[in-house]
Order: C-alpha cells, then structure tokens, then sequence
C-alpha cells in the first residue's frame, strides 16, 4: 500500500488543504530525515542484521534494473530510522450495502481507492467521520512509501525487518509503480505490482539456487483466496436483493461471523497462514475486504501476460500500456480474458 503525494497538490487543493499540507509537512520530516545507505554501511555502529538487510536491499535495486525492467534511480538509496512500525496511516472505505470503493480524487495524481495519512490520530478522525456518513471503514499501517518517482523514497525500519523474501518483493512492488501507474484504477496499479512482484521473486531465488518459502505461502493463500472470493459473492448477492436495510445488515453480520469461523476452523492451524490472523480479527466489513481485491483480483491476469511474453520485459509493459490506453469496460474485459486463461492452467 502506499501514499500518492504531490506536494503540487498542497497549491491546487481549495477546502482541502489542511490535508496537504499536512501530506507536505509529513513528507518534509521524513525526507529531512533520510541517510544515504552507503553512510549507515560505513558506520561501525550499525546493527549486523541492519547492515545484512540494507547490502540486500542493494542487490534487489540492481535485480531489479537488469532483469525486471524497473526503475534505476534514487530511491531506497537512503535510510530513515522511524520509531514506528508503519510510515503512513491508509483508510479505505466503501457504502454499507456495496463492495464499490469509496474514491479519493487528488489534482495531480487522480483518484484512488484509499487516503493516506502520516498523523494517525488525524486518519481517526476521518474515519470517524465516514462512518458517521454511513460507510464501512478500515485503517492499515502501510510499511512502505512509495510518491511514485517523484521524489526518492526512503528504506524504513519496517521495511527492512521483513524476510529476505518479503523485502525484495516489497521493493520490486514499489519500483513496479514507478514504473507504471494508471489514474483511477487502484486495482490495476496493485494487481500490475503484485503479479510483477511476485515473479520477481521467483526469479531472484532461481537465480541464487536458494529455496524460498513463497510456494508454501502461495499454496496457503489459495485457500484464504477461494474463503475470500466466496465471501464477496455471499455479499454481493446479498446487497442485490431488495431485503430491508435491518435484514440486510443482520444477514450482512451473519456472513462476517461465518467467514471468521470457517479461518478458525480450516485454515488459522496452518503456519503459512498465521500472518492472517489479524486479518480475520478485523471487521471483515466491505472496506477492508476490498483491500484483499485491489491487491489480488487481476493478478492472474498480469501472470498470464507474463507468461505469454515470456518474462520479456519489453512485450511485457508493452501489453500493460495497450491495456491502459482501453476504455475501462474494454479494459476489464481484457483484463478478465487473461485471468480465464491463467486460472485454466490452474
């Protein structure tokens, strides 16, 4: 998940400008705060396991150049030393009866599924009045930044303290949208940027002879996947009907329970899935199931075109931007033929 910020935003921004600037503020402590790698390196004070994911982080940066086609630039060529576990607070909400996402439309970069925030308790405050408004919402630490080139992104602790698996994916999925980003359509940039990722690793791991626990976790996650997808089809059911909002809702409820109940039953005893828990503790409300979605529901497709390019990087991206330059009906419909003849190979 990240933070589209255009501090351009802050001048163009009219009723909304105690929000950028805010945005602008935020940005400029973490910016001002940021040490070149090479420096924290050079330190002998430097933790080992820092120095070991920081030499790492390198290597993915290079990776990524040379076999993905991303990004070479300045970003996550420094180091901020934050003293929390997330960089910006996300919201994500969507009305009571409908799994469509709630848009936030900013002047510059377009509209987006989700509004970012680097004072939590302001992101509350938001979030309280959306609920007052009648929608469903959810809150996430997001662990890494991401102004789209912009400017050049920083490494955090966050970052960094996942696997060495997670890290480069994390940063291969940053670069991804950098490299590409579509105005308006949140479930495109996150599924492009998963699917990229994700391959990425793959290849990473091929490349060094290394056993990677990704297969295990996406095993696992076919299982959250096929609970998840049925649950959305309970819901969208549901609020197709013509019930009463107090039926609906009592059947809204009934779902929620029954999707946490079959996790606890099924699937919270396997390990590869023990990084859900949190998930299925969560209100399981439209808003945070939308943000399963945006992140998966075209990855299928993006790995089918993978494949038919044959990881040539050039076809590849090639493809993405025929798919963006499609009308939006055209495009799902494109989008949608991928994903049938990637889940055929299933």
């Amino acid at each position: 998940m990240r933070l589209v910020l255009v501090l351009v935003s802050a001048l163009l921004a009219g009723c909304n400008a105690g929000y950028y600037w805010h945005l602008a503020r935020g940005h400029a402590d973490l910016m001002s705060a940021r040490v070149p790698v090479d420096e924290v390196l050079a330190d002998p004070a430097t933790d080992t396991v820092l120095r070991e994911q920081l030499a790492l982080s390198a290597k993915a940066l290079v990776f990524a150049r040379e076999r993905l086609s991303l990004p070479s630039n300045g970003s996550y060529r420094d180091y901020v030393a934050l003293d929390r576990d997330w960089v910006v607070w996300n919201l994500f909400a969507a009305p009571e009866f409908s799994l469509d996402a709630h848009q936030w439309c900013y002047p510059v970069a377009g509209c987006a599924s989700y509004r970012g925030y680097f004072d939590r308790a302001r992101a509350e405050q938001a979030a309280d009045r959306l609920r007052a408004r009648g929608f469903d919402v959810h809150g996430a630490g997001a662990i890494a930044y991401s102004t789209l080139g912009w400017f050049d992104d920083p490494l955090t602790p966050a970052m960094l303290a996942r696997s060495d698996g997670g890290l480069v994916e994390l940063l291969f999925h940053e670069l991804v949208h950098q490299r590409f980003y579509l105005k308006g359509d949140t479930r495109f940039n996150e599924s492009l940027a998963t699917a990229v990722a994700r391959h990425g690793r793959k290849a990473w791991f091929a490349d060094r002879g290394a056993d990677d626990d990704a297969a295990v976790a996406a095993a696992a996650w076919q299982s959250v996947r096929a609970l998840l997808e049925q649950t959305r089809t309970a819901l969208q059911t549901l609020y197709a009907s013509d019930l009463p909002a107090r039926q609906m809702r009592e059947r809204k409820r009934a779902i929620q329970a029954d999707t946490r109940a079959r996790y606890h039953q099924a699937l919270a005893r396997q390990p590869a899935l023990a990084a859900w828990q949190g998930f299925f503790d969560g209100p399981l409300n439209n808003a945070q199931l939308n943000t399963v979605a945006d992140y998966n529901q075209w990855v299928p497709a993006f790995t089918s075109l993978i494949a038919r390019c044959e990881a040539e990087w050039g076809c590849f991206w090639d493809a993405v931007d025929e798919l963006a330059e499609m009308e939006d009906e055209a495009r799902q419909a494109a989008l949608q033929r991928l994903q049938d003849q990637e889940r055929g190979h299933d």
